[in-house]
Order: C-alpha cells, then sequence, then structure tokens
C-alpha cells in the first residue's frame, strides 16, 4: 500500500521494520478496500476492515497497535502464531485516518504502556520501553494505514446512447452509470459523445446518498447564414426553413440550399453549402442586371 511507504518515514525507529531483526512480519487488511473511481487508496467504509491478516516467518506473538484519528491508542489481544501460517487479528471500528502497527515478537512483550497513546511517539516510547528487555533483534513492527469513512453514490445518464463519462478526467464507464464508493467533496462530471458539444458540471458527492447527474447533450452546430437583397424564402435538403434575413444553426456537413425569391420572374438558386462546427457560412444573393445571382461568402 503506497500510503504505509510513505509513513515509514514519518514514524519513530521503534515503530519500523527493525533492520536487525531475526524474524519478519506482514500485515494487511482482511478485507479489501474500496475502489472510488476517483483514486483514492486504502479506504473503507465504517466500521473499517475488521481485522488483519497478519503472518511471520518464525513462531511469534503478535500485538497490533491501532492509532485512530480521535481518541487514544487501542491495544489489541496478543495472538500466537506458528511459521508461516497466516493468523487474523481482530480491529476495533474507526473513523478517519488510522494507523496499525503490528509488534511481532519472538518473546511475550506488555505493550500495555500504550494504550492511550495520542501520538506514534508516545506509542513509540512505549513499545522501545517493553523491548528493551528482549535480546537485540527479538522484535519488528509491520505498518497498516487505511482511512474510514462514509461514502456515497454517483449515478451520471445523458440524452444520448453511448456517451463517454468521466470523473475528474478519468474515463469510468459509458451513461448511464453508477459510481459507488466514492469519498465526500466535490467532483467534475464530464460527458462527451461525437457530434456533441461536451458536458461538464461539478457536483458534490455526500455520504450515503445517490447524487444525479443528468447531461443533456447538444449537437456540434455550424451556421448557415442567408442574405438577400429582394425577398426569398429558404429550403434546407428539399425542407422550407424561412425567408431571408436567415440564421439557421445546423448540424456540419454538405447541404442542398434552395433560395427562391418571391418575384417568379427571378430564377430559384440552388447551391450545395458545406457547413463546418462552430463556424459561419455564408450565402449572399442579389439582383445584378436583371440576373438574381447568389455566391458563398
Amino acid at each position: 500500500m503506497i500510503l504505509a511507504g510513505l509513513l515509514v518515514g514519518c514514524v519513530p525507529a521503534p515503530l519500523r521494520a527493525q533492520p536487525d531483526a531475526r524474524l519478519s512480519v506482514s500485515a494487511a487488511p482482511a478485507l479489501p478496500a474500496a475502489q472510488p473511481v476517483t483514486g483514492e487508496q486504502g479506504l473503507y467504509r465504517p466500521p473499517g476492515p475488521g481485522a488483519l491478516r497478519v503472518q511471520s516467518d518464525r513462531a511469534a506473538f503478535l500485538t497490533s497497535l491501532v492509532l485512530p484519528a480521535t481518541g487514544g491508542a487501542l491495544v489489541q489481544p496478543t495472538v500466537r502464531a506458528a511459521a508461516g501460517v497466516p493468523v487474523t487479528v481482530a480491529l476495533p471500528g474507526t473513523l478517519g485516518f488510522t494507523q496499525v502497527f503490528t509488534v511481532a515478537s519472538l518473546e511475550p512483550l506488555n505493550l500495555g504502556g500504550a494504550a492511550g497513546a495520542r501520538s506514534v511517539s508516545e506509542m513509540a516510547r512505549a513499545v522501545e520501553a517493553a523491548a528493551a528487555s528482549l535480546p537485540r533483534g527479538s522484535y519488528t513492527v509491520a505498518t497498516t494505514v487505511y482511512r474510514v469513512e462514509p461514502l456515497g453514490t454517483l449515478r451520471v445518464s445523458a440524452s444520448q446512447p453511448g456517451a463517454q463519462v468521466s470523473v475528474n478526467g478519468r474515463a469510468v464507464g459509458v451513461a448511464p452509470v453508477t459510481l459507488t464508493d466514492l469519498p465526500e467533496g466535490q467532483v467534475t462530471v464530464g460527458v462527451s459523445l461525437g457530434g456533441y458539444q461536451p458536458f461538464t458540471q461539478r457536483v458534490t458527492v455526500r455520504a450515503d446518498v445517490i447524487t444525479e447527474v443528468a447531461a443533456r447533450l447538444r449537437p456540434v452546430t455550424g451556421t448557415l447564414s442567408v442574405r438577400s437583397d429582394v425577398p426569398a424564402s429558404v429550403l434546407v435538403e428539399g425542407r422550407p426553413v424561412g425567408a431571408t434575413p436567415l440564421d439557421l444553426a445546423v448540424r456540419p456537413g454538405v447541404f442542398s440550399v434552395n433560395v427562391v425569391p418571391a418575384d417568379r420572374a427571378l430564377r430559384a438558386q440552388n447551391l450545395l453549402v458545406r457547413v463546418n462546427a462552430s463556424r459561419v457560412s455564408a450565402l449572399v444573393c442579389s439582383v445584378t442586371g436583371g440576373q438574381y445571382r447568389c455566391e458563398i461568402r
């Protein structure tokens, strides 16, 4: 666990794995941590992982010292373990950042002096005092850290099928999608689909609540602009869309545009016009020398 690795350099030497120890010990939560899409590690719903799985390479006495975010340290009952045989060590329920130091010793250790300690420094002094009478290399320590907090759920839907969903920039699936085990706090939800404008919304995830995000995707459009110095009606792909002057939002593409002057003596104009996303494609029509003409600008 990355958190445990970072913690090693922050605790006093008596609570670290002892470099001259004649035994080694490993400890990990008995239950897997939540895996929120936001990437947090070592995260559990209350009351926490419930137990540790501990293993020593030699027969040993195992005692776990639990330092919760609030309150004093708790000393768990000592467990005897055979060499290479995993054992389960019960953990109390906690809230917040929790540190567990599992002491493995070749001889029994009275670690009751660590009970109620408010810091790793106090715990370290208690362990150092208890181990002072042991032969050198007779004990070592395994560190486990995790966080316990209520978690929430995020449900994301979209107005168009097949839209991709991201949370804080991480792809999480295709809408509709339900994301569980999220820590409380703000996240940025993104929804994207080809041909549509990206959707982004900042929402607050709350514990034990389903937060809903409904993304209404709007098509990416360009603008077809038609101007005429004489009254005229406009058809796009054979469908009447209005009269000049006209500004029409359309999906990007190539369209057949008919401009029909109200004066039937003037000839209607038929052109193919390409409309690009977020751009204006202008069609300007005028009468010159008795002839009605349209040009793309």
